[in-house]
C-alpha cells in the first residue's frame, strides 16, 4: 500500500505566503478533497505535488521517499489542470492523437467517448466546444493507465449532473483499484470522499 504525505509544507510566491505548514496524508484507495476559496493555494499545492514548483519548505513524501529525490515519481501521477489542455485550432481527433503520443498509449477514443455521449464531437475543432464539453474531453485523459495517483484541479467545474456522476464513478473505480486521488474544489460535491482538507 502506498502513502503520499506532506510534512510542514510551506510556499511563498514573491513575498506572499501561499501555503503555511500543510500536513496531510493519503493512502492507496483513498480520495482527498482539498477545499478553499479562490486564491487560497489549492492550485499551488497541486503544482508542488506534480513537481512544477520545487521551491518550498517542508517535504512531500511518497512511501517515505522525498518526491524531489525520486527519479520515477513523475511517471506515477496523472495531472489534469483546471484549464483544458486542448489545442483550439485542432480537431478533437487530432488532440487525442497527440495525447496518445504524449502518454505512449493508444486508446479506443470513439468507444470511450461514447460513454459520455461525446463521440459525435470527435471531428469538430476544439474551439467550437462549450466549456463543459472541453472539460469532459480533458478528463478523458484519465483513461490512460499505469498511474497510481491522480491530481485533479477543480475537475467538477463546468460539468453537468450526468458528467459529474460519471466522474465520481470513475474516481470510485480508481480507488477500488487502489489508486489515490487528490482533487481541489471550492464547491459542495454530491459525494463525500474519504478525506477532506481545508486550506
Amino acid at each position: 500500500m502506498s502513502e503520499l504525505k506532506t510534512e510542514n509544507l510551506s510556499c511563498k510566491r514573491g513575498e506572499n505566503i501561499v501555503l503555511n505548514n500543510i500536513n496531510f496524508s493519503i493512502k492507496s484507495g483513498e480520495t482527498l478533497v482539498v477545499k478553499g476559496r479562490n486564491g487560497s493555494g489549492k492550485t499551488t499545492l497541486l503544482r508542488i505535488l506534480s513537481n512544477f514548483i520545487t521551491s518550498y519548505e517542508g517535504k512531500v513524501m511518497l512511501n517515505d521517499l522525498n518526491i524531489l529525490e525520486d527519479n520515477l515519481y513523475n511517471n506515477k501521477f496523472n495531472l489534469i489542470g483546471q484549464k483544458n489542455s486542448l489545442k483550439d485550432n485542432l480537431s478533437i481527433k487530432r488532440n487525442l492523437e497527440l495525447w496518445d503520443i504524449l502518454y505512449n498509449e493508444t486508446l479506443d477514443h470513439p468507444n470511450l467517448l461514447e460513454h459520455n455521449n461525446l463521440h459525435q464531437l470527435i471531428n469538430r475543432d476544439a474551439s467550437s466546444l462549450s466549456d463543459g464539453q472541453k472539460k469532459c474531453i480533458s478528463l478523458h485523459r484519465l483513461n490512460y493507465n499505469n498511474y497510481e495517483l491522480w491530481l485533479l484541479d477543480e475537475p467538477f467545474v463546468y460539468l453537468d449532473e450526468i458528467n459529474t456522476n460519471s466522474l465520481i464513478e470513475k474516481i470510485n473505480l480508481f480507488n477500488e483499484n487502489m489508486g489515490m486521488v487528490i482533487l481541489t474544489s471550492n464547491i459542495n460535491l454530491p459525494k463525500k470522499f474519504h478525506k477532506e482538507f481545508i486550506i
